[in-house]
């Protein structure tokens, strides 16, 4: 067991952009995922636990409770039901664990398989040699549920997977047989049962990753102070500014900020007792100034149904929780309020911003969900269309993210994204530029170009063969192959690889095309899917 924990532990360290103190943290604690059905008494659960356990942590978004008592409190229950979960037992068992959610799950599938096939290596320098190419192909699928402590709810009911191919002349087949035996040496890494199980891990990270958007946190104080302040309207202050007492800085009161007017509309009797107290809507009011630790200052917003009622010194507030959770993008979504420009537009620098970080993480789904976000708040950002198109491109959506990109173009945008130029054995990488009658690249080290779409020659995709890669074991690549004349006259050509698909999200200038491309059939196939829309873009918009 030690050994499998230890040693793919060492697999590579996913990057995550870390949230500040004041966002939302939930409390998890992560029962020992079950192995899968033909390997009950192997350590895989245990070791997947452990990862998983790490890159959760290393997100920064959540607070991930020790794991040394989790197992025995909820040994009752069992990944295939949730009877246990809906009872009230559950519900105090986890309260004595400290924890708002329960993240459990069952390694569904951890296999590897390979074929060998017997071929010809030719050997310029000498005699050719017969060697034996082994197609290679690793599986890991993880089937996970969230569940809310307090109900017993099943907030997430997803799965983590992913797969690997290759072809080596290498058998990676007995080091498969030590990983389910629990005896690995550090080779497991970076074999390919190694790399499916880091993949696996991150498509659950990357689900999980959208949690802190949809929880309210124990541990934030401003929502139990703001849900739990009684405002009242102490003062008319004029030009229809009022200050409200019993709330302020002190209770995490923001400006920007809605408050919730009511009126006490009592009913009195014939002697002119009030005899029954109804409160009636009055309007809102946004803050507009939160100076002080128990008053604030709000500008009044009249209600169209509130049948021109007017606020009254002593009327009641509340706060409206909805808009507060958005205003400090703990939802990302859009508020309905005609009258909130300066939130809007906070909201949509919010949510670009947590898109953009998504997609340096390449978490690609949760980066969508945020842009699409963002387009309800701005829908001509540029941004946004921007974000959009590559978010639909890295998920292999290609007729949304052609339509989106065509939308970006056409609205004087840009779409613009990384890409490596190949020149012999090495590559730059820098940024493909693709405009109305103009493409540019610009590269890391200087290298590049800027040109009108007359400069264009030609644009296609074609393939680098393997003899010019020099190394048998790599596949095909296609390239975007673009030919263009200079300022002099001189006709240039360049060969570029969008790398968003590689597994390598580091690719960096200087290392030679092999290494800086590790790549399965699926990401090459999606990879030259993207080519070709990019020509088609080119050919329709460039030249």
């Amino acid at each position: 067991m030690q050994s499998f924990c230890s040693s793919l532990l060492l697999l590579p360290v996913l990057m995550f952009s870390s949230l500040s103190a004041q966002e939302c943290r939930p409390k998890i604690a992560i029962k020992t995922f079950a192995n899968p059905a033909n390997y009950t008494r192997s350590t895989i659960g245990n070791g997947l636990t452990e990862i998983l356990t790490t890159e959760l942590q290393n997100t920064g978004k959540f607070n991930i409770l020790e794991r040394s008592n989790i197992d025995e409190a909820t040994k009752e229950m069992d990944f295939g039901t949730t009877d246990y979960a809906k009872g009230d037992t559950f519900a105090r068992k986890g309260n004595l664990l400290g924890a708002q959610y329960l993240l459990m799950g069952k390694v569904t599938n951890f296999s590897y398989s390979e074929t060998g096939q017997r071929k010809q290596k030719i050997n310029l320098l000498g005699p050719n040699t017969i060697v034996i190419e082994y197609q290679q192909r690793a599986d890991v699928r993880v089937d996970f549920r969230l569940i809310k402590v307090a109900t017993g709810e099943t907030v997430l009911s997803q799965a983590g997977d992913a797969h690997s191919t290759a072809k080596s002349e290498v058998s990676e087949y007995g080091l498969f047989q030590r990983v389910i035996a629990g005896a690995v040496t550090l080779e497991s890494s970076s074999s390919l049962i190694g790399r499916a199980t880091t993949d696996a891990v991150r498509d659950i990270v990357s689900k999980l990753n959208s949690l802190h958007e949809m929880v309210e946190c124990g541990d934030d104080p401003w929502v139990e102070k703001l849900s739990s302040a009684n405002p009242t309207i102490v003062a008319e202050e004029g030009g229809g500014l009022w200050i409200l007492g019993g709330i302020g800085s002190a209770d995490g009161l923001r400006v920007g900020d809605r408050l919730l007017i009511k009126h006490d509309n009592g009913v009195k009797d014939k002697s002119g007792k009030i005899i029954y107290h109804k409160l009636v809507d009055v309007g809102q009011m946004e803050v507009t100034d939160v100076g002080q630790a128990d008053h604030a200052e709000a500008r009044f917003t009249a209600d169209a149904g509130a049948g021109g009622r007017v606020p009254q010194v002593n009327d009641p507030a509340t706060v409206d929780m909805e808009h507060a959770k958005r205003l400090r993008g703990a939802l990302g979504t859009q508020t309905d309020h005609p009258t909130d420009v300066t939130s809007n537009k906070e909201q949509l620098e919010q949510s670009i911003k947590r898109a953009e970080s998504y997609m340096h993480d390449r978490f690609w789904s949760q980066a969508l969900d945020e842009y699409k976000h963002a387009a309800a708040l701005g829908p001509s950002d540029v941004r946004v269309l921007a974000g959009e198109a590559l978010s639909h491109y890295a998920l292999g959506d290609f007729v949304e993210g052609d339509g989106i990109a065509e939308k970006l173009i056409q609205s004087d945008g840009a779409l613009i994204f990384p890409i490596a130029h190949y020149h012999g054995m090495n590559l730059c990488t820098g940024q493909l530029t693709i405009q109305k009658g103009k493409l540019a690249y610009t590269g890391g080290n200087g290298d590049g170009f800027d040109i009108s779409g007359s400069a264009v020659s030609d644009v296609q995709v074609r393939k680098i063969s393997k003899g010019m890669m020099a190394n048998e074991k790599i596949p095909d690549l296609p390239i975007i192959n673009i030919r263009f004349k200079d300022a002099g006259g001189k006709e240039k050509d360049y060969q570029m690889l969008p790398y968003m698909y590689s597994k390598d999200a580091s690719t960096t200038t200087g290392k030679n095309l092999a290494s800086a491309f590790p790549m399965g059939d699926s990401e090459i196939r999606d990879m030259q899917k993207f080519e070709d829309s990019v020509v088609q873009l080119i050919h329709k918009f460039v030249r």
